[in-house]
């Protein structure tokens, strides 16, 4: 049964982690499916949308394994295209009627540097050439959403 939930993750786009092609993306997620889950505690990809653009775009971009996946809208460069690598940290499950703002207290800030020490590892156990200052492209976010769709998008340059 679908419900409301928060979900508190560190998030990455796929392309800051070096990834330059959907299909280089896809074939890391199936090399490592053994490994990921989305329960706290570990990686997974992203149940967010890629980010926001139209039907037609999202058709175009999940057929075509060559399309590069930094590519920005020049209208709003600050929005940077999934997808995202998380780390789910916590999740509230279900999420009492009193707690749900219905998104109004969703965050997304980039992570302080005594968070970004803290979470340092993690990353190097998938990607041992992270480094501190890789994990300036990581932000921590928390959302509230109902689990029947996609979780909202949340990450810019200008977090």
């Amino acid at each position: 049964m679908s419900c409301r939930r928060r979900t508190t993750v560190l998030r990455i786009p796929a392309s800051a982690l070096g990834f330059t092609y959907r299909r280089e993306w896809e074939r890391f997620l199936k090399d490592h499916e053994d490994d990921f889950d989305w329960e706290p505690g570990y990686f997974a990809e992203s149940l967010s949308d890629d980010y926001p653009m139209s039907l037609c775009e999202k058709a175009s971009f999940f057929r075509d394994p060559d399309r590069p996946l930094d590519r920005r809208d020049p209208e709003n460069p600050e929005i940077v295209p999934g997808p995202f690598l998380d780390y789910t940290l916590k999740e509230i499950i279900p999420l009492a009627p009193e707690e749900d703002s219905y998104g109004e207290n969703d965050v997304s800030e980039p992570l302080s540097k005594k968070r970004a020490e803290k979470y340092l590892p993690l990353y190097r156990k998938l990607f041992p050439w992270f480094t501190l200052k890789d994990m300036a492209a990581v932000r921590w976010c928390r959302y509230e959403w109902y689990d029947g769709t996609n979780a909202p998008y949340l990450y810019s340059d200008l977090d």
